[in-house]
């Protein structure tokens, strides 16, 4: 019996007791579609994150007073503690001369209170040099203009801070920040990016945020330093030169940073490192109904053995081998497999494409899809091996004797 035969044989006998066979099937299809449609989102959600990392800017790096990578323990009793130190005009002063810098701006940033008419809420404020920043960042004026170099006590409102008021708030209005007013000069558009969450911040001119915090910063501290690279240039080389210059403004060892260089590789290889471990950790839960699967597709075979050792008797007694009789019946188990992988697919595909319809990005990767499937057909092979292997091992007198 050749292996076309095997298949029809399994086949016919699956269409014959199809209840069973969809109940048994089912299993892999909720298995199946349970991991493409988890390792999907999560691969969506790393498209989406590259794609807010491309407005952060390809050739720009942040230099903050918190080290992100050190001064903590992760394990038992520990928690991660993020090394924190100050940053200076004078850390600035020796970045600026760099001869690959296109643009550098220093950042006074704090959260304050902030009044609109009879309404009040807590947001982020942005100290900046107006005539440089709009260069770090892509940033685009809905109403108004932005910040100029020759600007006093004005603000330009990200979209999220304008929409929190109650009241329209509109350019020309004046608001309160600190106990300190502001004109509203400009709104900007929202970008809707996590990176650069400038839709929920107010920027104000630099000197005016450095009066306004004067309280909380030390003479000539500063909250951070933006800058972008020229064309051409090597970002990760470049970042690496900016931690020398700190390490040795700072006089720290690397063990020793108190502060932190934030690239857009940094950034790319946090997030994805933790996707693709989130992506590794939903497929392995997804996999539990697999399993579950799996069982169901053994408990299948050993019925079918018990039902049909009539009918192995009778084959074993017209020469089948029991490497034959083995055979049929892992040919059963793996059609079982590969059709609840292929159904899997298509639910999966169809579910799919309704969340990418509700704006959620879905991606169905041909690699995950072609993994899926064989695990399927591998869950089918192995569920079947030892009910195969029993069903070869029936006595043909005592199978027939059985009837």
């Amino acid at each position: 019996m050749n292996i076309e035969q095997m298949f029809n044989f399994s086949l016919r006998f699956l269409m014959h007791q199809r209840l069973r066979s969809f109940l048994t099937v089912l299993g892999i299809i909720v298995g199946i579609s349970s991991i493409v449609l988890l390792v999907g989102l999560v691969q969506g959600l790393k498209q989406d994150i590259l794609v807010q990392l491309e407005d952060f800017g390809p050739r720009t790096i942040i230099i903050s007073p918190v080290n992100m990578q050190g001064g903590g323990s992760i394990g038992p009793g520990s928690s991660f503690t993020p090394t924190s130190g100050k940053l200076f005009e004078k850390d600035y002063e020796r970045i600026k001369r760099m001869p690959e810098i296109k643009t550098i701006t220093k950042v006074i940033t704090g959260q304050i209170t902030v009044e609109f008419k009879d309404q009040s809420i807590s947001s982020q404020v942005y100290g900046i040099e107006a005539d440089v920043f709009m260069d770090t960042l892509s940033v685009e004026v809905d109403s108004g203009r932005f910040l100029s170099a020759s600007d006093g006590a004005v603000a330009v409102l990200g979209s999220k801070v304008a929409e929190s008021f109650d009241e329209d708030v509109h350019t020309q209005s004046n608001i309160n920040l600190g106990g300190k007013t502001f004109k509203i000069i400009g709104i900007l558009k929202s970008t809707g990016n996590s990176f650069a969450p400038i839709d929920n911040t107010i920027m104000i001119p630099f000197d005016q945020a450095k009066d306004l915090f004067s309280e909380r910063l030390l003479d000539d501290e500063i909250s951070a330093i933006r800058l972008t690279l020229d064309e051409g240039t090597d970002v990760d080389a470049a970042a690496i030169e900016v931690e020398d210059i700190m390490m040795a403004s700072h006089r720290v060892t690397e063990d020793e940073k108190d502060f932190g260089v934030i690239s857009p590789t940094f950034i790319n290889q946090q997030f994805s490192s933790i996707l693709d471990l989130l992506a590794v950790f939903l497929g392995a839960i997804a996999s539990i109904s697999l399993i579950v699967g799996g069982i169901g597709i053994s408990n299948t075979m050993f019925m079918s053995v018990m039902e049909r050792r009539t009918e192995i008797g009778t084959m074993k007694a017209v020469g089948a081998t029991q490497n034959q009789i083995r055979n049929i019946f892992l040919v059963e188990s793996s059609i079982i497999g590969l059709l609840g992988g292929l159904l899997g697919l298509l639910l999966a595909a169809v579910l799919g494409f309704i969340i990418s319809l509700l704006g959620v990005t879905f991606i169905f990767d041909i690699y995950v899809t072609i993994g899926a499937l064989l695990f399927s057909v591998l869950v089918g092979i192995i569920s079947g091996t030892f009910p195969a292997t029993e069903a070869a091992k029936v006595d043909p007198i005592v199978a027939l004797r059985y009837e």
